[in-house]
């Protein structure tokens, strides 16, 4: 696994702002998410942008695993390369359980790693998902999406 970062404070530096770490467009892949993943710094945030990276399925999981997530109401990974194997993964993440707002455009999803997402029991505060260009899913008394053109 090659790593583009020799630790987590170079990865974080001048890119956590306050309780938002912007990570875009870095290309980061499974080291990174490793570096971030065992961070202790990753508890103080609440908004974690990794889109435009190349974290795939693999990074993915590495996040979904950190008990560092456990404070990230809005988590973007847009752009990632990763599948519904990687969204089942979050969809069981322990560590998710105040996620609210969940963005996954442009990723190679099919369709049952958004049927993970509609029944996740662990993503109990998942108010928001976008997956592919289209869809934006909320949940108002059950799920709705709204395509966007």
């Amino acid at each position: 696994m090659t790593v583009k970062f020799k630790d987590a404070e170079s990865l974080f530096e001048g890119r956590l702002r306050g309780n938002q770490l912007m990570l875009s467009g870095r290309g980061l892949g499974p080291g990174e998410a490793r570096l971030i993943a065992d961070s202790p710094r990753l508890l103080e945030v609440t908004w974690l942008d990794l889109d435009d990276n190349r974290l795939g399925d693999e990074g993915v999981k590495i996040l979904a695993a950190s008990a560092g997530l456990a404070n990230v109401q809005y988590l973007n990974l847009n752009g990632n390369q990763v599948t519904d194997e990687g969204v089942k993964t979050l969809a069981g993440s322990p560590h998710l359980a105040l996620l609210k707002r969940l963005h996954l455009k442009n990723n190679p999803i099919r369709g049952e790693g958004v049927v993970a997402l509609f029944s996740s029991v662990a993503l109990g505060n998942l108010s928001v998902f976008q997956v592919n260009d289209g869809w934006t899913c909320r949940k108002k008394e059950g799920w709705r999406y709204n395509p966007q053109g």
